[in-house]
């Protein structure tokens, strides 16, 4: 018997889906049979959800000792086309993440990225649905791309989850892509991570955000590392100008990043630019419960790049409506009732609304005196409606132990999703920073939530006030002794307190504001680095000793709070205990000096401007650090030469421009005042 398609039946048949199917990568190869590439191209080609899996022998030449076998695109690979599950964890020997507290994932498939091959995967309009999984993605270039990990580019329903991405495949060493780590322009209802461990993606090391988000609906971000290590403890960051996450685009809904529950809070630290960023035009936003510490910039930014004040009745526009935030007035650490923490404040913002406030400790200690407060560690919510005039006051006991002198800073959350900046003390800046130590000088006060008359003392002297508005004082400065660094202490009616800490420098009597070193030595004092060599005086001319060099850096990198561990007498010539041997042992231990020769250290030799460079670079990029070959840049520095390389880096990061002449003066003693400018600029003091 014969039996007859028609035409409309033959159609249907040819375009039905095809049963799903999983396609096996079995080598590194860049193409061909059991290549990525292949088994992207064969899931496309096959319509419905396919799973790539990986069996990839310990053999192949693409793998090492560790398991982990690198797959290197010599060209950008197709973009993922139709729904798919790339599953990294389904190599032999890999398994996702258990450790709630940590990270024990083993991750064995590296995706390595190069300058033809420009951007990592790509999931376009057809791909929803799509999961990307336990793979480790790394070294993508903008040379031939946007530098991306990981695109999605329409679609719906993605999700990313469990992969390492900037980082090699244990999660502790950067190893960027050159773009950001995944960049989200199209489609609704992704999720990146999740409330698992083994859903935690760590995005750390990236040149630019760790995450950017376009206009989207329903977007989750939760139980992320992000600028960390795999640990979700050690510094990674994303990027000199890198944020945790950047929102752009316009406004959204449904939208969460972080969470009040269990395994939502993501962690966003030691990025080089803000912690959570939202371009002007983004709103509805929630960013709640997460950890968020240690970034350069303000952990959440909502117009850069400082802190908004606040404003009455909070009615202006931009990202999340600008809302206002909470102001902290008094913390309470209540030990013998169990460990609970009372926060009193105050909330002004739009009339007769509900608000979440959320609230977050800080360490007691901050690393440098007027650094804007995060959220590090969460401590639980509350809500507080506001009367008919806008205004609402709030005293929350929250049954959380606080370590005494913790830092508290609140959000606020409005009906709508639009969560506020942390808050932040009532003065955030003056200027001038520093004049003359007679007294004299008018300053400016910038801060928020003042009312007439508030009241300011600098050093524990009265001030003259003058009041402009509720965000801007007039004041001038009393005579202070001279060489001072002295805090700033604004008051207002209500007896809402505000302090900068070492906020005004009474100048030095050697460093007039014509001396060259002018802001740079007031700059280095008022963070704490140095308070100069006495009697008013800051040494500008002399020689800057290497015991002293130990304290400058290591204050430098890792702020006031660091305290360096006992010596134990490693050099001959540092008696062990004295002023400065706990300090020279710990340059020595981070790799950054190896002492003089001979076992010893030369606590008082002059630092010479040589020697300088690689004590800097070592001290900003880490002891491994190797500066680019030296190119001739200095007529008195031979190319190469013992300290060439180093120096030539030095002037083209512009931490110096040499000594004039096209010269730098290797032999040259490093004077007090230079090593102000060396230190401000490697380190970005502010």
């Amino acid at each position: 018997m014969r039996y007859r398609i028609s035409l409309s039946m033959f159609l249907l048949l040819a375009t039905a889906p095809l049963a799903a199917a999983t396609f096996t990568v079995t080598n590194t190869n860049d193409s061909g049979p059991g290549s990525l590439r292949q088994a992207i191209l064969d899931a496309n080609a096959n319509v419905g959800l396919d799973t790539i899996a990986f069996d990839i022998p310990s053999s192949d030449p693409g793998c090492v000792a560790s398991g982990v076998c690198t797959i290197a695109p010599a060209s950008t690979l197709p973009q993922i086309s139709d729904s798919v599950v790339l599953d990294g964890y389904t190599q032999p020997g890999s398994s996702p993440n258990t450790d709630p507290a940590g990270d024990n994932a083993v991750l064995l498939i590296e995706l390595r990225g190069s300058a033809p091959a420009g951007d990592g995967l790509h999931i376009n309009a057809g791909g929803g649905n799509t999961t990307i999984r336990g793979i480790v993605i790394n070294g993508f270039s903008r040379t031939a791309g946007n530098g991306q990990a990981i695109t999605i580019n329409g679609g719906d329903g993605d999700v990313i989850e469990g992969n390492f991405i900037g980082t090699d495949a244990s999660g502790t060493v950067a190893i960027p892509n050159e773009g950001h780590g995944i960049d989200i322009l199209q489609g609704n209802n992704h999720t990146i991570g999740g409330t698992t461990p083994a859903a935690r993606n760590v995005i750390s090391g990236n040149v630019f955000a760790g995450i950017r988000i376009n206009v989207l609906n329903g977007i989750t971000i939760q139980g992320n590392f992000i600028g960390t290590k795999s640990d979700g403890v050690g510094p990674l960051g994303n990027g000199a100008n890198g944020v945790g996450f950047e929102f752009t685009g316009g406004n959204g809904s449904n939208n969460v990043v972080g969470g009040r529950n269990a395994g939502e809070a993501n962690v966003i630290a030691y990025n080089g630019s803000e912690g959570v960023y939202l371009q002007p035009n983004m709103a509805n936003i929630p960013i709640v419960g997460n950890s968020i510490f240690a970034n350069v910039g303000e952990g959440i930014d909502l117009l850069c790049c400082s802190p908004i004040p606040n404003d009455p009745g909070d009615g202006d526009s931009g990202a999340n409506n600008l809302q206002n935030f909470p102001i902290i007035q008094t913390v309470t650490h209540l030990v013998p009732t169990g460990g609970s923490t009372e926060i009193t404040g105050k909330l002004d913002s739009a009339p007769s609304t509900i608000f979440d406030l959320d609230f977050y400790a800080n360490p007691a200690c901050s690393n440098f005196p007027r650094e804007f407060l995060e959220g590090q560690t969460y401590l639980g919510t509350s809500q507080v409606t506001t009367d008919g005039a806008g205004h609402a006051s709030f005293d929350v006991i929250l049954p959380v132990a606080t370590e005494a002198g913790a830092r508290i800073s609140a959000t606020a959350t409005d009906p709508a999703g639009n969560t506020s900046e942390f808050s932040q003390r009532i003065i955030f800046s003056i200027a001038p920073m520093s004049g003359d130590s007679a007294g004299g000088a008018p300053i400016t006060v910038s801060g928020t939530d003042f009312a007439d008359p508030t009241t300011m003392t600098i050093g524990g002297v009265a001030a003259p006030v003058g009041f402009v508005n509720d965000h801007t004082l007039s004041a001038t400065a009393p005579a202070l002794n001279p060489g001072t660094v002295n805090d700033v202490i604004v008051t207002t009616p209500d007896g809402t307190t505000g302090t900068l800490v070492k906020g005004w420098v009474a100048d030095f009597l050697d460093v007039p504001p014509s001396q060259q070193f002018y802001s740079f030595v007031t700059t280095l004092v008022s963070n704490a680095i140095t308070v100069g060599v006495g009697g008013g005086l800051y040494g500008v001319d002399q020689s800057t000793l290497r015991q002293q060099m130990a304290v400058f850096l290591l204050k430098a990198k890792h702020g006031l709070c660091y305290v360096p561990p006992p010596c134990t007498g490693v050099f001959t010539d540092v008696p062990c205990p004295s002023t400065f041997a706990d300090w020279i042992e710990a340059l020595a231990a981070e790799g950054i000096t190896g002492g003089c020769g001979g076992g010893n250290f030369c606590p008082t030799n002059p630092v010479r401007r040589d020697q300088m460079a690689p004590f800097l670079l070592k001290a900003e990029h880490g002891s491994s650090y190797v500066p680019p070959p030296c190119t001739g840049v200095f007529l008195d520095v031979p190319c190469p030469s013992l300290f060439a390389d180093w120096i030539e880096q030095l002037a083209a990061e512009m931490i110096t421009g040499g000594c004039g002449g096209g010269d730098y003066c290797p032999q040259n003693p490093a004077t007090r005042g230079q090593m102000a400018v060396f230190v401000v600029k490697t380190f970005n003091l502010q």
